[in-house]
């Protein structure tokens, strides 16, 4: 499924109320306290419009950012230019840069895009081979008991800049047997009162569960530290927590 092209243009504007810096600080939380070592190399992957990647390297962290959508990468790099920062143009299942990184990140549900089982357990094999043990891994994805028991349901966003509006409208499909939502998003851009632009984009998104966290985990050297609810390292899992957190440490 090919995402992140026209929808791309609206996405920083879709998310300007995005706290980056307060979830950069919850990750030099976690670096805290899970690292084994300081923290000085960070591989993101899934970095979309650079949000994350440029907030670490502000703050000193050499980063990589990797996405397979161009169109994002184009948007990261007009941002900055800045020397400890790089942007590679890759699927996170196929990326293999030939060195090792003191963390792996993939933030905003990036791993919620890899919906095959063969897929997943690549991603997570990847990740391990640019790490080295003790190296720590921390991802977000949607978390299943609360997506069944929530359940997704139609939503509206709109965004206002000057003169200019852009409605985005959500609507979900869920299916149970694979463990996704499809979202089918619709998105209008309007100047004053002319609409100047239209687009249609379905994400794919996949909903986890614990146990198959650990295993995938496990299967790829991985020790399952952390299962939280997205910016609550303090507190366990409901069925209410849509967002879940995870920190896991390769294993030698």
């Amino acid at each position: 499924m090919t995402v992140f092209n026209e929808y791309a243009k609206f996405y920083d504007a879709l998310y300007e109320d995005k706290d980056y810096y307060g979830e950069v600080d919850y990750l030099e939380r976690l670096f805290n306290k899970y690292a084994t070592k300081p923290v000085a190399t960070i591989l993101d992957l899934g970095c979309g419009s650079g949000g994350h990647a440029i907030q670490l390297a502000e703050r000193g962290y050499k980063v990589t950012g990797v996405d397979r959508s161009d169109e994002m990468l184009t948007i990261a790099r007009q941002k900055t230019n800045a020397g400890n920062l790089e942007y590679i143009h890759s699927d996170l299942i196929n990326i293999d840069l030939g060195k090792k990184f003191d963390v792996v990140i993939s933030m905003f549900a990036v791993l919620s895009y890899v919906t095959e089982n063969r897929d997943l357990l690549k991603a997570f094999q990847v990740i391990a081979k640019h790490l080295q043990p003790g190296d720590i891994f921390f991802f977000d994805a949607w978390f299943g008991p609360a997506v069944l028991s929530e359940r997704p349901t139609d939503r509206y966003k709109i965004t206002t800049q000057s003169n200019e509006r852009i409605i985005r409208f959500a609507h979900p499909q869920m299916n149970v047997m694979s463990h996704t939502v499809t979202v089918n998003y619709k998105v209008i851009h309007i100047s004053g009162k002319q609409i100047i632009e239209e687009i249609e984009e379905s994400h794919q998104m996949r909903f986890f569960f614990p146990l198959e966290i650990e295993q995938y985990l496990s299967s790829s050297s991985f020790k399952l530290l952390s299962m939280h609810p997205f910016m609550d390292e303090e507190h366990s899992m409901t069925e209410r927590d849509w967002s879940m957190a995870v920190v896991a440490r390769k294993e030698g």
